[in-house]
């Protein structure tokens, strides 16, 4: 449960300032994810977790998933989020691991993957 959390609030603190953005909660299965409307999907896993919110944001580039205070998120020479940013996405749990700091990580990491990608959004 406590990793559905994690990639809830990295979710969550990517998307905030989205117009409409989605709001996700864990769930032991999986995750909720309500729209604007209120309208309430489920799913189980972060692929099909990510898939769902970027269909709501059409057109959604890999730096649109980039969060970090000063605003760039992104390490020199990178596309991901480095550590920093995550660490800011996740700063306010009160213990986190390196685990839970790669997790976060890697939920990032795939949610841009899948903006470059052809077809990645299903």
């Amino acid at each position: 449960m406590r990793q559905h959390l994690i990639v809830a609030q990295t979710i969550n603190s990517v998307c905030r300032s989205w117009p409409g953005a989605p709001k996700v909660g864990a769930t032991s299965g999986g995750w909720l994810v309500s729209g604007p409307t209120g309208a309430t999907e489920a799913v189980s896993t972060v692929e099909a977790l990510w898939s769902l919110v970027l269909r709501g944001r059409p057109g959604a580039w890999p730096q649109d998933l980039q969060h970090a205070e000063d605003g760039s998120g992104v390490s020199a020479g990178s596309n991901a989020p480095g550590e920093a940013d995550t660490l800011a996405i996740i700063a306010d749990m009160d213990e986190v691991s390196a685990e839970e700091r790669d997790l976060s990580l890697r939920v990032l990491q795939l949610g841009q993957r899948m903006t470059r990608e052809p077809g990645g959004i299903r």
